[in-house]
């Protein structure tokens, strides 16, 4: 354990990106599903020093608010939130405090609005769907502007739901979710596996009046321009 040299070996295997944690807390830092969090440990410090060093391009989706600002500072590149939405719009774990998203922004990052099941949702559509991760979509470009969004919907092929059911203790999908209640859904209209949701995404687009550089930006302009900084 502790060991830096750990992720060197994982850049030779081919390992590009590492999330900080899995909601949970661990040596590095603070998990979304604690009920307090420290903030990136000193091993934690220095492990983001490496990666930077390596070229491993790095994601905050499950950490605590307070490691994501710390990671966000200390990283000398941009940082990615890969797959979440805005807490403004959904008051949950799962989604990102207006403070950081602003930071990650800041400093050149994007966030990846995500759409796995009953998590990106909203008061205008609290049934999930297409329509309520836009509005998280619509809510960060007003926050951030057009240039540090995109969409990382984190969807699977078959029962996505009973997947989330099956892993809820193992993975604090309870805890991260909170206790809102929404409508439970079987599938997420218009997100429901990942070789439709980039067509819907672009469509709404369209019909909501956005421009083709804008599009390209969402869609992976805006992602492929921070990997290319990072690695």
């Amino acid at each position: 354990e502790n060991e830096l040299d750990r992720l060197d070996i994982l850049y030779g295997f081919g390992v590009r990106q590492i999330g900080v944690a899995y909601s949970q807390a661990n040596q590095l830092g603070g998990g979304l599903s604690e009920s307090s969090d420290g903030g990136l440990t000193h091993f934690g410090r220095r492990a983001v020093t490496r990666m930077n060093k390596l070229g491993m391009a790095i994601d905050i989706s499950h950490s605590g608010d307070r490691t994501c600002l710390d990671v966000i500072e200390h990283s000398n590149v941009p940082v990615f939130i890969t797959h979440a939405g805005a807490r403004a719009v959904w008051p949950t774990n799962r989604m990102k405090p207006d403070d950081v998203i602003r930071a990650c922004a800041e400093r050149g990052g994007v966030i990846g609005l995500e759409a796995a099941p009953h998590t990106t949702l909203s008061d205008q559509h609290p049934k999930h769907s297409l329509e309520s991760v836009m509005d998280h979509f619509t809510y960060c470009v007003d926050l951030v502007g057009i240039d540090h969004v995109a969409f990382g919907p984190d969807t699977n092929f078959g029962d996505h739901v009973g997947l989330h059911d099956s892993f809820t203790g193992h993975l604090s999908i309870a805890n991260a979710h909170g206790h809102v209640e929404h409508p439970r859904v079987p599938y997420v209209e218009g997100m429901e596996n990942p070789a439709e949701n980039f067509t819907n995404i672009v469509g709404w687009l369209v019909k909501h009046g956005y421009g083709d550089d804008e599009i390209g930006k969402v869609i992976g302009g805006n992602i492929l321009r921070v990997l290319r900084e990072v690695w």
